[in-house]
């Protein structure tokens, strides 16, 4: 959607460095492709015990970086005051903590590895929750006093409120679907793992489409 045709896939990277666009295309074929190369090797048996550890840090960084390059794209347009804000990478770093410690669950739990440090994975996607609840009032607060000289940053979603407790409600389904059992002394099950993963996914649509819903700009310009 952004390049508009496969065929100028290598173009966008003729600024890297100084597009953000770029750079965030770079970095996420860089982060895949670490990251499918090592599952490959993995799965191959042709990856060294010794170099398992630094090759997950390695991508585990890749995607941090990725993330914050997502991030760069909209939260460096000045000309757009509702992204041009503390929400926007805060919001893209949340979504990261609710999400990816479930996926990550999911993920071991079918390939039936165990340990402690898997209990801590909820705390995480709990903690990042409930700051995310905090992000959406100030948030919301704060689009009152965002205006241009023709348009009002609140009347732009204007079931803002509405639309976000929808998504609080889905993602606190989904972490209660994940949490329950483990508070009752089992293990979720994959299908209740994947339920709550879905969503997570139907909870951070409504959450991206409320960004984009939100973009406007200075000046004369309206946004549709």
């Amino acid at each position: 959607m952004h390049l508009g045709s496969p065929l100028r896939a290598f173009n966008s990277l003729n600024r890297m460095g100084a597009s953000s666009l770029s750079n965030e295309i770079a970095s996420g074929a860089i982060f895949f492709a670490v990251g499918g190369i090592g599952w490959l090797l993995a799965v191959c048996k042709k990856l060294p015990a010794g170099l398992r550890s630094l090759w997950l840090v390695v991508t585990m960084v890749l995607g941090v970086i990725f993330v914050w390059m997502m991030v760069r794209v909209y939260n460096t347009i000045d000309t757009v005051p509702t992204w041009y804000t503390v929400w926007t990478p805060l919001s893209f770093f949340l979504t990261l903590f609710i999400g990816g410690p479930l996926l990550g669950y999911l993920l071991l739990r079918v390939a039936g590895v165990d340990g402690w440090a898997l209990r801590l994975l909820p705390v995480v996607s709990l903690l990042a929750l409930l700051v995310s609840i905090m992000v959406v009032v100030m948030q919301g607060s704060e689009l009152a006093t965002i205006r241009s000289s023709v348009q009002q940053a609140s009347a732009l979603v204007p079931d803002y409120g509405l639309l976000m407790a929808w998504r609080v409600v889905l993602l606190a389904l989904a972490l209660a679907c994940w949490c329950v059992p483990q508070i009752r002394g089992r293990k979720p099950a994959v299908s209740l793992l994947g339920l709550a993963f879905v969503l997570i996914l139907a909870g951070e649509m409504i959450g991206r489409g409320i960004f984009y819903g939100l973009h406007m700009t200075v000046g004369m310009a309206v946004a549709s």
